[in-house]
Order: structure tokens, then C-alpha cells, then sequence
């Protein structure tokens, strides 16, 4: 893939456009969460291999950051699905957790 990308926005356009032309912009609001939960299952398990916890021995990095990318993928698709502009929802949030007192 050879895409610039400005920002989140154009990466979450990029994205709702993959989803329109692979098939899956009609796919409901469940599934894509659906989708999204197991993803982050398989993370799980990714995460498990690489810490050494024994759930598998074939584990990589790049497993791993598949299971993320997979995560973005689904997570962007579903912002757009809910008309949730991600940019705006990610400076709104960082402002509430810029005024909140953090514990370490």
C-alpha cells in the first residue's frame, strides 16, 4: 500500500473506501463489533506468545501487529458505520483526559 497519509481522517476515508469496495459497507453495526471482539481475541493470543506464556510457539512480532492493523481496520470501519468522526472523537477525549488527574 502507498498511501500518504495527512491524518487520522484521511487514513479513517481510506479505510471506509477499502470497506465499500471489498463488500463489507453493508455489513451491520453487530457484526462489525462482532469482528472487532474477535480481533482483539486474537491479539490476546498474540500478546500471550510473545510474553512467553505458552499459548503458542510461533508467535512473532509481526502477528501481532497484524492483529492491530486488523484492529484499526475494523475500529475505523465501524466509526464511519456510526457517523463517528474519529479525529474530533480522539481531541474530544484527549481533552477530557488532559483535565484528569492520573495516578501511576
Amino acid at each position: 500500500m502507498s498511501l500518504e497519509i495527512g491524518d487520522i481522517r484521511e487514513l479513517q476515508k481510506y479505510i471506509w473506501q477499502k470497506n465499500i469496495d471489498r463488500g463489507f459497507a453493508e455489513e451491520s453495526v453487530e457484526k462489525k463489533m462482532l469482528m472487532l471482539t474477535e480481533e482483539v481475541g486474537e491479539l490476546a493470543k498474540a500478546v500471550r506468545g510473545y510474553v512467553g506464556m505458552g499459548f503458542s510457539t510461533t508467535t512473532s512480532t509481526s502477528e501481532a501487529a497484524e492483529e492491530i492493523a486488523d484492529i484499526l481496520i475494523i475500529t475505523l470501519g465501524l466509526a464511519s458505520k456510526l457517523n463517528v468522526d474519529v479525529y474530533n472523537a480522539l481531541e474530544n477525549k484527549e481533552a477530557k483526559n488532559d483535565k484528569r488527574t492520573w495516578s501511576k
